[in-house]
């Protein structure tokens, strides 16, 4: 029986609103978007309200949303797309050392194909991107910055604001895209991510269906396609669309926008009070990672000294609370974290760090569980 869930980063449970919105749709909507008769087009215009819902919550260009199978897709449409299309011989891409895989493992694969010269952008201790090294490296060849506005593991919020200007200032031609999986349900992309040219998005973390994504267009952008053959989605992804898909992430998305105030000060709260049970109960064994740098609500990293990770996470499976060790997209054993090595966490906080995530259906109930299971297992484990 799980007593407390605890890793919404990873995925959040759909929304009521969207089960509302989608079930309906189940029986109705049969035909295929691209088809010109009757319910094609019924099919079409649902896909097509959906489309502009996002690009106006996000600050896209009329109709500049193009829908994927989720945020790793995105993020690879981004990377891939931007640097194939640039029209500049092995081009300079800007990555920071803390980026989802999903954008950084497309960036190597384009680096060791001679397709693009990569540079990865430090970060200090808190996951913060190093602003004056950004600026130095920025040239005539940079034609894409990758930066996300809140990273997955630690919760820190990038300043996406200031490396949009820097990029305006020093490299005008340059893509910047941030992948705002994470940031989506607690930021206003409008304000937390402007400046950036492409911002990816994935339905799950919202409360909207798991194999959905997108990628916000914010101006033009040249972009090649990653799957050919039908010319959808603005060109950019062949295949017959998911339009109920696409309406779960529209709706969940419209519902995050809603209660966001709500919610962000109702999930902080939790969080705060998370930690100082812990703190209480364990005292100077329980470090947090990123204690200072402005972080999403939802987000509590930290170590347990004298525990390994792995070790930990799976007693607390067995005692009901669920949570992780780092990103959700890595392999099932724990490897060397990347995110961790970029802040240069100690080994003695490594070897015990783990990631605690609030979210819209956390309760007060759940905390205060969760806290009680997660310092006996610690005790167990730092006893045996």
């Amino acid at each position: 029986m799980v007593v407390a869930y605890l890793d919404h980063a990873a995925a959040t449970s759909v929304r009521p609103e969207v089960l509302e919105a989608v079930g309906p749709l189940l029986d109705t909507l049969a035909a295929n978007p691209t088809a010109t008769h009757a319910e094609g087009r019924a099919a079409r215009h649902v896909l097509d309200d959906a489309r502009e819902e996002v690009a106006e919550l996000c600050g896209a260009i009329p109709g500049g949303v193009v829908f994927t199978g989720g945020g790793t897709e995105a993020d690879n449409l981004a990377v891939t797309g931007v640097v194939r299309a640039c029209g500049i011989e092995a081009p300079q891409v800007l990555v920071s050392a803390i980026e989802h895989k999903a954008v950084l493992e497309p960036a190597q694969h384009l680096a060791r194909r001679g397709e693009a010269e990569l540079a990865l952008l430090g970060v200090n201790g808190e996951g913060l991107v190093d602003l004056h090294a950004l600026a130095a490296s920025l040239g005539p060849s940079t034609a894409l910055v990758s930066v996300m506005t809140a990273n997955n593991e630690l919760g820190t919020i990038q300043p996406i604001v200031q490396i949009a200007a820097a990029i305006a200032n020093r490299a005008p031609h340059a893509v910047l895209h941030t992948d705002a999986v994470q940031a989506a349900p607690w930021l206003d992309l409008c304000t937390a991510a402007r400046g950036a040219d492409l911002v990816t998005l994935s339905g799950h973390k919202l409360g909207g269906l798991k194999g959905v994504g997108a990628l916000v267009l914010r101006r033009r952008v040249p972009l090649e396609p990653l799957i050919v053959g039908g010319a959808q989605e603005l060109g950019l992804r062949s295949g017959t669309q998911d339009v109920l898909s696409a309406v779960s992430l529209a709706v969940a998305l419209r519902c995050a926008v809603a209660d966001r105030d709500h919610e962000v000060e109702r999930v902080r709260a939790l969080r705060r009070e998370l930690w100082q049970r812990l703190e209480h109960d364990l005292g100077a064994q329980v470090h947090q990672t990123v204690p200072s740098a402005p972080s999403l609500p939802g987000h509590l990293h930290l170590s347990v000294l004298g525990v390994d990770a792995e070790e930990l996470l799976v007693a607390l499976d067995r005692a009901g609370v669920c949570a992780s060790g780092g990103s959700s997209c890595a392999s099932g054993a724990l490897e060397a974290n990347h995110v961790l090595e970029a802040i240069a966490l100690p080994p003695s906080l490594r070897r015990g760090a783990v990631r605690l995530t609030l979210g819209r259906t956390t309760t007060q109930g759940e905390v205060e569980a969760g806290a009680r299971a997660i310092v006996e297992v610690v005790r167990q484990l730092s006893t045996a």
